[in-house]
């Protein structure tokens, strides 16, 4: 089967394949040689091979390799990647062969010309971009670590933020530096396997016959719709983080630009193609963040009078000293200068305090080298931006960088940028605000119909992260995912409003995703056992639908697919049979072919022949496996369902079929021996996990939707809010503290999150829901506090409920904890006091271990404190009377 860090783009891609096989030694004996021509792959083999060499290639292109009957002699073609309605293949040709070489050998015959792009004085200006492409800004500097990578961040997110998410993503960016790629390694945790990358890009518009790329530019568009992070859709560098060299050890960097560039009539073909990906993607913009230096990878670009040119530099001499040759280089070789021509900008950065008298003068240097470009009076952008220490070494998460480069200012510092670009913006609409008494009753009785997701009484949904992450990755594609999360996460609350949306584009909708094009049908497959009336209905009715919809008979009966499961445990199969037991059951599900077996692959080429598209949902598996701790045979099916499925759909041509798994993470790590952590962090992005900033939106979500919330105009907006403006925006809900302004009681939202949270930092929706309808309902009928409606008297009392509540949920669910509970519950009155021994709690060694790991204590020296919303439920009391609480949080190192 292909490797699932692989897509077959073009034969660049099919290469890869190969040389991965040579690398790990599987060619097989009649395998002599391969040349691989962008259009076509020709193997030597041995003398009447031909069969089992076809055979080999079905194996190894599995499910991508179908033979080409038609011919003579049977051939083979390998499906690549494509928009659905345009089916692109690369043929397999054999040339018999009795040649010894010494080893095999991928030999491409296809050239790979290393001639620098020659300057050309006698050049004719480039056409005008089209009026409805976006404008190409290329980021630049003369030498690296000047901050140039930062600053394209940075106006991105400046761009970004200025607009609702509930219009166009506004900025496709681009790592367009192929030798040392920094974009892409902050992208990579985001979304460890990018489907697509600007390398693929230039290697298929170099292979394209179209006349402006338009081949390359719609399948790249397809693929990339699928990469949207806050409204800025980000191109890699590479779709392998091993960056400019493969696993085999050879160069993916097939294509270069310059290679794009000599090969086409137009010298600024890059500039096109970027225009134009940009208008597919309906974005406002597109930043490319280029290699540094006098490199051919960037002349494409910055020698186009056409493209918006930013130039980085410090005020070292050395990096003003190259920037000056760079303004003279380009004065000399894009000289053109008609109206609509931007003029470069400059951005002197980390700029320290100290140092802002030594700016003009070097401003006058560089001013000077690019007189030729002033001589119509025109001036050019100049921007300072501070130093800031923070950004000196970066972490490697998308969203920590953004952070940590909108606090040290150089957001609102490249905003002057943005005068370049076009000016959008919505103002809001403001609501009425109900009596005092209303909000507190209206709060009360939602937050008691969301405490239970079993019941479905609600039918909106909070626009998490983790699901407008789903939605937003599978725009043009159905979704393939394993979704985890601890019990009380919103794992089946997540399923439910999935399911009840029957549709992928209407509930990628719902979740406040546009441009969806995939209107695949849903099934649920499984569900929790826990389910309500109401919920079991609209699971059935949604079944029901899909099958008939898809023109199948009634789908099998759920109890048959369990029992079907539970008698497969005795047969003791290995995970490829498990594998096709599942996809056997996932068609029998919607009624196709029931009962026979092979019809899970079967229904992936009826819905390609029929254009039709489905996704099966899973939940409630902890219902099915119970024993999934200890038994072998269940461990091997979970192993199956959550790798062997996902990946065997996802090479699928056309992918007709997804799928979404909804997990426990204790499953998946009883299950997945190895590399358990590597296949949940390329699903982390869906992980339904709570941080404070999470914790608050859904907080400040609940009042929206009970009419409470007036500073909250749209859903939008609400998803876009950082956890300082959730903050202030909750102010009316419980004030600024536990208490009056004056007082020195503990700030509300963080003594709420840290009260509700364990030692891990895991905050699970179910417990800060079930708070919410308790404090609101003990306030109703308080009439001192009128500028809040959770008074403090009334969430204080309202959290020992919480935990005792949590602590019979966690007992049905996790017989570990369970054990250890009932020992803590039953230790004498004197012995349930906080801080404690291990001796005190007459714990054993693998027991303390068992409740940290779980988050539940922390230790301090030879001493454990119980996380509050254990504490109450397990009847410990404080030695020196009231918890610390926020103290605690903050030894625990937890973000309050």
């Amino acid at each position: 089967m292909i490797p699932s860090d692989i897509r077959l783009y073009t034969w660049v891609d099919v290469e890869e394949v190969l040389l991965r096989k040579q690398q790990q030694g599987e060619w097989p004996e009649w395998l002599v040689w391969v040349r691989a021509y962008w259009d076509e792959v020709t193997m030597g083999i041995r003398p009447g091979t031909q069969e089992a060499a076809l055979k080999w290639l079905g194996e190894v292109y599995d499910p991508r390799f179908q033979i080409d009957s038609e011919q003579e002699m049977p051939e083979g073609l390998i499906i690549l990647e494509a928009v659905s309605v345009n089916q692109r293949t690369l043929a397999v040709r054999f040339e018999e062969t009795d040649e010894e070489p010494y080893t095999p050998r991928l030999s491409p015959s296809l050239s790979r010309p290393t001639v620098l792009w020659p300057p050309r004085q006698d050049m004719e200006p480039p056409e005008v971009l089209p009026a409805d492409c976006p404008p190409v800004v290329a980021f630049h500097s003369f030498k690296g670590g000047v901050g140039r990578t930062t600053h394209a961040l940075a106006l991105a997110q400046a761009i970004a933020a200025d607009f609702s998410l509930t219009e166009k993503p506004r900025v496709l960016l681009v790592d367009g530096d192929l030798e040392a790629p920094g974009i892409s390694w902050l992208f990579e945790q985001r979304f460890p396997l990018p489907p697509v990358s600007f390398a693929d890009l230039i290697a298929l518009a170099h292979g394209d016959f179209s006349p402006e790329a338009e081949s390359a530019i719609e399948l790249v568009a397809d693929r990339l719709a699928n990469t949207r992070i806050d409204g800025i859709y980000v191109l890699p560098s590479f779709r392998s983080s091993a960056g400019v060299t493969s696993k085999a050890g050879f160069s993916l960097l097939a294509i270069k630009p310059e290679h794009l560039i000599q090969g086409s009539k137009d010298a600024f073909i890059l500039t096109n193609i970027l225009a134009s990906l940009g208008k597919a993607l309906g974005v406002d913009v597109v930043l490319i963040d280029l290699r540094a230096g006098l490199s051919e990878l960037a002349s494409g670009l910055i020698l186009d009078p056409r493209v918006y040119r930013i130039f980085v530099t410090t005020l070292s001499a050395q990096s003003v000293s190259g920037t000056i040759k760079l303004l003279e280089l380009l004065s000399e070789r894009s000289p053109f200068l008609r109206e609509k021509d931007p003029l470069p900008a400059l951005i002197f950065a980390q700029v320290p305090e100290d140092e802002q008298h030594n700016i003009v003068s070097q401003e006058n240097k560089l001013l000077e080298a690019a007189q030729p470009f002033l001589e119509e009076d025109r001036d050019i952008l100049r921007v300072t931006t501070p130093f800031d220490g923070s950004l000196v070494v970066l972490p490697s998460s998308w969203k920590d960088v953004i952070m940590r480069i909108q606090r040290a200012g150089i957001v609102d510092a490249i905003r002057p940028v943005m005068e370049w670009l076009p000016s959008l913006g919505v103002e809001p609409d403001r609501e009425n605000i109900p009596s005092l008494r209303s909000q507190r009753e209206k709060l009360a009785e939602l937050s008691e119909k969301l405490v239970y997701a079993e019941g479905a009484e609600v039918d909106n949904f909070l626009a998490t992260m983790p699901l407008r992450n789903l939605a937003s990755d599978y725009r043009l594609q159905v979704p393939i995912a394993v979704i985890v999360g601890a019990k009380g996460a919103g794992k089946t609350y997540s399923f439910l409003q999935i399911v009840r949306r029957y549709n992928w584009q209407t509930f990628a909708n719902a979740a406040l995703v546009i441009n969806v094009q995939v209107k695949a049908v849903i099934s649920p497959m499984m569900s929790s056992k826990n389910l309500g009336d109401n919920a079991q209905n609209i699971v059935e009715k949604v079944r029901s639908k899909t099958s008939k919809d898809l023109g199948f008979d009634e789908p099998q009966a759920a109890s048959t697919i369990r029992d079907y499961i539970r008698d497969r445990y005795q047969e003791n199969l290995h995970e490829g049979q498990w594998r096709d037991r599942w996809l056997d059951l996932i068609a029998w599900n919607v009624g196709f072919q029931p009962n026979t077996e092979g019809a899970g692959k079967d229904l992936t080429a009826h819905l390609v022949k029929k254009q039709q598209q489905l996704v099966v949902v899973l939940d409630g598996l902890e219902d099915l496996f119970q024993n999934f701790a200890s038994q072998e045979t269940e461990q091997t099916a979970l192993r199956a369902l959550l790798q062997e499925v996902p990946e065997w759909l996802s090479q699928q041509p056309g992918r007709p079929l997804g799928i979404l798994i909804f997990v426990r993470q204790d499953m998946v790590l009883a299950a997945i021996h190895q590399n358990a952590a590597q296949m949940m962090a390329r699903y982390q992005s869906y992980a339904l996990k709570w941080n404070r900033e999470e914790a608050l939106r859904l907080v400040a979500w609940i009042m929206k939707q009970a009419g409470i919330m007036p500073s909250i105009d749209n859903a939008a907006k609400l998803t876009d809010m950082s956890k300082e403006k959730l903050s202030k925006a909750l102010v009316p809900l419980w004030g600024k503290k536990l208490g009056s302004d004056r007082s020195r009681e503990a700030m509300s939202d963080r003594f709420v999150i840290a009260a509700l949270s364990d030692y891990n930092g895991q905050i699970q929706s179910r417990d800060l829901v079930r708070f919410l309808h308790i404090a609101a309902k003990k306030s109703i009928d308080d009439t001192y506090w009128q500028d809040r409606l959770l008074v403090p008297t009334a969430m204080r009392e309202a959290l020992p409920e919480c935990s005792h509540k949590k602590i019979e949920e966690i007992e049905i669910e996790n017989t570990a904890l369970e054990n250890i509970f009932t020992k803590l519950v039953n230790l004498p009155v004197e012995n349930r006091k906080i801080p404690f021994t291990q001796e005190d709690a007459e714990l054993t060694l693998a027991e303390i271990k068992t409740l940290s790991a779980h988050g539940a204590i922390l230790r301090e020296g030879d001493e454990y404190y119980l996380a509050e919303i254990y504490r109450f439920g397990l009847k410990f009391t404080q030695n020196a009377g009231r918890a610390k609480v926020l103290s605690l949080a903050r030894r625990a190192g937890l973000e309050i």
